[in-house]
């Protein structure tokens, strides 16, 4: 006697811990296999680099109302043989490959679903899509037929799908035909070993209409790359793998109410689940009655009566539910309503294994470590403070939250307070909050933090190994990138990932000797200042390696600065915040000495170009003169100069002045008004159209300057004013004599007018 089930060969050994009283579904089977060989040739193509092994996964979920796990239940009850016949996954990989955001669907279903036989049953069924119609067909359909013409109709269903549908080539090409014949080999080989029988072979009906014609032959059997473990999987963690194309809640209700006996489970189930969503929306505050309840139980029975549905399908309920429960505009209040319905009907059940299954030890670390830490992960929602400078073991913790933070692993919770996120501290990667000492978490333990740890475990065995290999991928994939290398470096540090620490710094000076990117450096640059300098705490403080990395990259980012001069528009800010960074660094850090000389020269270099980007030229003049590379003199003819010629060049002059006040304020609140005589003449000297075009640059340039300092100038400028209207100054400027009697002329009209 014996009982064949469809599933990864390889896990065979799990099936005693899956068939345990201790084990309740949810569960599922992951399957992990690394191609460190680079066997099938993904690696580069579904890895960062060739360098990084290709990671694949396979998901086998079991869930209550499972064949497959019934099957085995009841085979080990009776005393049989159990096994699982499918592929392993190393076998499997060539053709169960995925891509990133499609939904998960079996081959099977796939062929079924996309079959000309199907898209002609749709048409007569009035079917919108085929899981519908296979409610409809045979799951609704199953109660009030016999077994055996229940089994007739199904594999009619299926031979005609496949037959009408797939051919011979596609059935090889996604690996259908492969996989049937090692589940054949499987058959035979049970068979010896039975041959009085009975044999039961549990599969998908498109692989059990072929299996008595197919030819055996035996696939790759899984190797040491290849990790296979039963574990507690949960309904959320089964929608997400589906892309929320499953309902696993739903499903569970309706099979309950089939083990309860119900005459119309799926009525039963609607009706029970419409009153767990009045109840979700009325603990959110929205005013729904048990009156509404009932409407929407009687609008849903109405729409499957209207279908020729025999019960209330899926379909029937979601759409009663918003008939029902919105009140008002659908498309205002409809989002909110479905989001509550969606979270019903999907379900926070979560399974449970035997302990002879055991447990990834990412699970059993992450337990432990959180325990040792003092992590309340009860679900509660906590705040957990941390003081890395001055206690060691803060250290750990922040170091264990931050690994979690960079996992996704979802142990957090927003922090109340003005303060949006879970975290408040110094945070390098994003530049923010760097004066605060301390750190303030938001934890929160929920269901889903094991389904994530689940997914992580082929990684390795403690968060730190596992984190520090999802770090060593992103760092394969910033070799030409400094900036994105120094924040890998960054992140090592603040999750304590010592053994990446050399392999990062390695990646820096590699990515930066190739990125030609001005902005990377100046941000690479940035980031090793803080490596070096911040925090006794951090294992890169005062490491002399760091230190060289700085010059060299400060050396790199000079030789770079002429090539900003033609920065378009949407990134000049970008360039001027790292221009001003490269500057500060250039006279704050002075660990080790660095080449100031050539970032004079490379700034004079920036200041020649006259067509490129005038703020960055007037940026880099105002630099220099704070280097006291350029003296007042030179620096205002250059702006004289800036300033005269047509309209459009005047406005380019006014770019340069605001490059120029955002590098070096002082100019125009120091001693020396020669500068604020100089703009003032060459204002003077504009006609009135220019003098409207150039005020929005000139603006802009001022805003710059503090209200107090505003204040200051205008202070400076009436004094100038004053003194050049005194007798011995000589006659006024004529172009100001024309600009004052036109707007005298402009005012009086305008008082005229209002008068009038």
């Amino acid at each position: 006697m014996a009982v064949l089930v469809e599933g990864p060969e390889d896990a065979t050994p799990l099936i005693q811990a899956l068939v345990h009283e201790d084990t309740k579904p949810p569960v599922t089977l992951l399957s992990t296999w690394v191609d460190k060989r680079n066997a099938y040739g993904a690696n580069g193509q579904l890895s960062a680099t060739e360098q990084v092994a290709a990671r694949f996964r396979g998901w086998w979920p079991l869930v209550s109302w499972s064949p497959e796990y019934h099957a085995l239940r009841t085979g080990a009850e009776l005393g049989a043989e159990l096994r699982f016949i499918d592929m392993s996954l190393k076998a499997s990989v060539p053709f169960s490959y995925v891509p990133a955001g499609e939904r998960v669907r079996s081959v099977q279903e796939r062929h079924q679903a996309e079959s000309a036989f199907f898209s002609a049953l749709a048409k007569r069924t009035r079917s919108d899509d085929f899981d519908g119609f296979w409610r409809a067909a045979f799951e609704m359909g199953a109660q009030r037929q016999s077994g055996e013409a229940f089994f007739r109709s199904l594999l009619t269903f299926a031979w005609c799908a496949r037959n009408v549908h797939a051919s011979a080539e596609a059935l090889e090409r996604d690996g259908t035909l492969a996989r049937e014949r090692h589940m054949r080999w499987h058959i035979d080989d049970v068979r010896k070993a039975h041959p009085e029988g009975p044999i039961a072979v549990v599969t998908g009906a498109f692989h059990t209409i072929a299996l008595p014609w197919t030819k055996r032959k035996r696939a790759t059997k899984a190797d040491a790359a290849t990790t296979t473990l039963l574990t507690a999987h949960s309904h959320r963690a089964l929608a997400a793998l589906h892309d929320q194309g499953k309902r696993p809640g739903w499903a569970q209700r309706v099979w309950e109410g089939i083990e309860a006996g119900e005459p119309a489970p799926y009525n039963s189930a609607a009706r029970s689940l419409l009153l767990e969503v009045m109840r979700a929306a009325r603990d959110q505050g929205l005013p729904l009655s048990t009156a509404d309840a009932v409407g929407a139980y009687t609008g849903a029975l109405g729409l499957a009566r209207l279908r020729r549905h025999r019960q209330v399908d899926l379909n029937d309920l979601l759409d009663a539910t918003v008939m029902s429960y919105v009140k008002g505009d659908a498309e205002l209040h409809g989002p909110r309503i479905r989001e509550l319905a969606g979270a019903v009907l999907i379900g926070d059940a979560r399974g449970q294994v035997a302990e002879s299954a055991g447990s990834p030890p990412l699970l059993l670390n992450f337990y432990k470590t959180s325990k040792t830490l003092r992590l309340d992960l009860s679900g509660a929602a906590k705040t957990v403070r941390c003081d890395p400078v001055k206690q060691v073991t803060h250290r750990l913790k922040s170091a264990f939250l931050h690994a979690c933070d960079y996992l996704d692993v979802p142990v957090f919770h927003a922090l109340e307070g003005r303060h949006e996120g879970h975290f408040r501290g110094p945070n390098p990667i994003a530049g923010l909050d760097m004066h605060l000492l301390g750190e303030r978490w938001a934890v929160q333990w929920c269901v889903s933090v094991d389904d994530r740890l689940v997914e992580l475990a082929d990684r390795g065995p403690t968060l730190a190994q596992v984190a520090a290999s999802v770090l060593q991928e992103t760092l394969s994939e910033a070799r030409r990138d400094a900036s994105m290398a120094s924040q890998c470096l960054l992140r090592c540090v603040q999750m304590r990932l010592e053994g990446v620490f050399d392999d990062a710094l390695l990646a820096v000076e590699q990515a930066s000797a190739e990125d030609q990117s001005f902005d990377h450096l100046v941000g690479a640059l940035a980031d090793f200042v803080v490596l070096y300098g911040y925090r006794d705490a951090w294992m890169s403080r005062g490491d002399a390696r760091i230190a060289l990395v700085v010059s060299g990259l400060f050396d790199r980012a000079c030789i770079r600065l002429p090539l900003i001069a033609n920065t378009p528009d949407t990134q000049v800010d970008v360039v001027l915040d790292r221009l001003q960074s490269l500057a500060r660094m250039a006279t704050g850090f002075d660990v080790v000495e660095l080449d100031r000389v050539l970032l004079v020269s490379r700034l004079h270099q920036l200041v020649e170009i006259r067509d490129g980007s005038a703020v960055i030229r007037g940026a880099a003049l105002g630099l220099l003169y704070g280097f006291g590379a350029v003296r007042m003199g030179p620096l205002v003819h250059i702006v004289t100069l800036a300033l005269q010629g047509s309209s459009s060049q005047v406005q380019r002059g006014a770019g340069l002045l605001e490059g120029l006040f955002l590098t070096a304020r002082t100019l125009f609140l120091g001693r020396d008004t020669r500068l604020i005589e100089v703009v003032g003449q060459a204002l003077i000297a504009l006609d009135w159209g220019e003098f409207k075009a150039i005020l929005p640059d000139l603006r802009r340039a001022f805003t710059q300057f503090i209200p107090t300092e505003q204040d200051a100038i205008a202070r400076r400028v009436s004094k100038i004013l004053e003194r050049d209207s005194s007798p011995s100054m000589g006659p006024v400027v004529p172009a100001l004599r024309g600009v004052v009697s036109a707007a005298d002329a402009r005012v009086a009209a305008a008082i005229r007018a209002t008068i009038g």
